[in-house]
């Protein structure tokens, strides 16, 4: 009888074990398209894993949102990701975002306070719309003060017109 116990401890065990993902099982699933033609990166058997939403990628690769010349409309190629980002943030209540939004140096400040601030509010709504809670993030503009490139031209500019999801918790 104990040897029948021991087999079905056992057996469980290493179904178990073989049913656990590791890291680099979901590194490799990263960016993975569904059936629908949907990314599936992020997505892990229990729901969703931070660390499976940036595997095998820089910190902010996949958190930014670049915005064009005057303008505060989010592109259509940013909208699958941040699909994801709003519903890590509807699977994890106690998780916090903070939209920084920037703008380039052309224009007055006030004028650039006022773009970014559009910028961080529309990545938010988006983020909302898909399923985020409202009280899960927050939004701060910087206009140009914090550039992530110096140099004078449409390159950088570029660079500069963004707003980037900073993850923390409550």
């Amino acid at each position: 009888m104990n040897k029948v116990k021991l087999s079905v401890a056992l057996l469980a065990a290493l179904t178990v074990a073989a049913c656990s993902s590791t890291p680099e099982k979901e590194a490799g699933a990263a960016g993975a398209m569904n059936g629908a033609g949907a990314s599936t990166a992020g997505i892990g058997a229990g729901g969703y894993d931070e660390s499976a939403l940036y595997a095998g990628k820089p910190a902010q690769a996949n958190s930014v949102v670049y915005f064009d010349y005057d303008s505060f409309a989010v592109g259509e190629k940013y909208r699958v990701m941040l699909r994801e980002h709003a519903a890590f943030l509807a699977g994890n209540p106690k998780r916090q975002v903070t939209v920084e939004a920037h703008a380039d140096e052309r224009g007055s400040n006030e004028y650039n306070v006022a773009l970014s601030e559009k910028r961080g509010n529309a990545v938010r709504d988006m983020l909302v719309l898909q399923g985020a809670a409202a009280e899960q993030i927050s939004v701060v503009a910087y206009g140009e003060e914090k550039p992530v490139c110096d140099q004078h031209n449409e390159s950088c500019y570029a660079q500069n017109r963004r707003a980037e999801l900073v993850y923390g918790s409550r």
